[in-house]
């Protein structure tokens, strides 16, 4: 789902959802910098990019009760597993810098995507096209140091304001320390075995990123981003 954040009360999580309480709570890190979320959130409208499986989507229908939610996602197999997961929430398998959204919502959400994508610039533009002006967007993403005044420039000159930020690395490093043997046991124990990809592909902390995170080479950017009006 995610990388994780790291949290000492983990109380407000399910019990049936204690599994996952690391990958949740980095979606309720995020989701809970927007103001009103908790009172008004079920009236809202919510567009997930980058979906995964659907882990933001049930975040965000059964923590914060939001009822009308779409998320979007180019794997086909990760549509295909998220819609039986959630059979109330549309999800739909589109590139997230070419889809165009037939409506306005009021919460756009990403997280740990769009650095994979093609182009960042083309993906905002279309966030930007899923707003109205009172819309908040909830992102949040691994960013290079050396490319964080980039992307912040590249916001703002698109017309975005942004609300609120927060580097969250240490919380992300200590929730790979705690979870990385229980989720990928093998490569934790015994690194020597496996390839230096699986290690990156997973971010145990043998891999470069869980390395990179440590030293703030790269950072773990929380933002809440609306229209400049």
């Amino acid at each position: 789902m995610n990388l994780g954040y790291d949290t000492e009360d983990n109380t407000i999580i399910n019990i049936t959802d204690q599994k996952d309480y690391h990958h949740i709570s980095l979606y309720m890190k995020l989701l809970n910098m927007v103001p009103g979320i908790n009172d008004v959130g079920k009236n809202w409208s919510a567009l997930e990019f980058g979906c995964g499986r659907g882990g933001g989507c049930y975040v965000m229908e059964n923590y914060y009760g939001i009822s009308k939610i779409t998320g979007i996602d180019l794997s086909s197999a990760n549509i295909k597993f998220a819609s039986k997961f959630l059979p109330k929430i549309r999800f739909i398998t589109s590139d997230a810098t070419t889809f165009n959204a037939e409506e306005k919502f009021d919460l756009i959400l990403n997280l740990e995507s769009s650095h994979a994508y093609s182009s960042r610039l083309e993906f905002f533009k279309k966030v930007k096209l899923s707003m109205h002006n009172t819309s908040f967007f909830a992102f949040g993403d691994i960013i290079k140091k050396e490319n964080l005044e980039e992307v912040e420039l590249m916001v703002k000159d698109l017309g975005f304001v942004i609300i609120k930020k927060e580097t969250i690395n240490e919380r992300v490093v200590k929730s790979i320390k705690k979870n990385s043997i229980k989720q990928y046991f093998l490569p934790t124990k015994f690194p020597f075995l496996f390839p230096r990809k699986l290690h990156s592909f997973f971010v145990t902390v043998h891999s470069r990123a869980f390395y990179k995170l440590t030293a703030k080479d790269v950072l773990y950017q929380l933002y809440l981003i609306q229209k400049k009006i």
